[in-house]
């Protein structure tokens, strides 16, 4: 049983909203650039998707528009999971989101008045995964690089480079680093109800 994670990271960035719009909102309703939208297209067309039969996504714009071309190739509904959503912020206050991130890479379980920590948005994705090993198919969580990383942490190495960037191990293989992507895709191997492997799938 394979389970894919994606997470596309091309977001619209020409975009305003009302001063009085909430960090967590604007980021729920983000949509994808049309970098973004085309790398979507692009991703349908990836054969270690030829055997999906479901296809979930959060409620992330971003992350409904990635999946439903994929959905629509192979004539499946996307299932949307509150459980997939992004790493809430909380409130930022002075601090800003590279700040926000730094800390939370250093420290697991901090995190922002109303907000989530990498190791709460880990325990959540989780525990969805818990939910779906009965379902005995393949299948693509259409998901964000923040929660990704939160449950990658449950089961790599953690370690640090040179410049004090987080890196992450999984049987001796790089599978997590601070380097910039389009797009993040990880192939989970599921056997006995338990994640026997991890493997970052490369894309070109």
């Amino acid at each position: 049983m394979k389970i894919y994670l994606v997470s596309n990271n091309l977001l619209l960035d020409n975009i305003s909203y009302d001063n009085s719009a909430n960090l967590d909102t604007i980021r729920l309703t983000r949509p994808l650039s049309i970098k973004g939208s085309n790398l979507a297209k692009e991703l349908s067309n990836k054969d270690i998707f030829n055997n999906i039969e479901k296809i979930y996504s959060s409620y992330h714009a971003s992350a409904i528009s990635s999946s439903k071309y994929l959905a629509d190739k192979l004539n499946i509904d996307i299932i949307l999971k509150e459980n997939l959503n992004d790493c809430k912020v909380g409130y930022l206050g002075s601090k800003n989101m590279k700040m926000v991130k730094g800390l939370q890479d250093h420290e697991f379980t901090y995190k922002l008045s109303n907000g989530e920590s990498l190791n709460e948005v880990g325990d959540r994705l989780n525990l969805f995964l818990y939910s779906i090993y009965k379902e005995k198919c393949d299948m693509v969580l259409f998901t964000h690089k923040r929660a990704i990383l939160g449950l990658l942490l449950k089961y790599s190495t953690v370690g640090y480079n040179l410049d004090d960037n987080l890196i992450l191990e999984y049987n001796n293989n790089l599978i997590y680093d601070d380097t910039e992507s389009n797009i993040d895709i990880y192939e989970l191997t599921i056997h006995d109800n338990k994640i026997k492997d991890i493997k970052k799938v490369d894309y070109d």
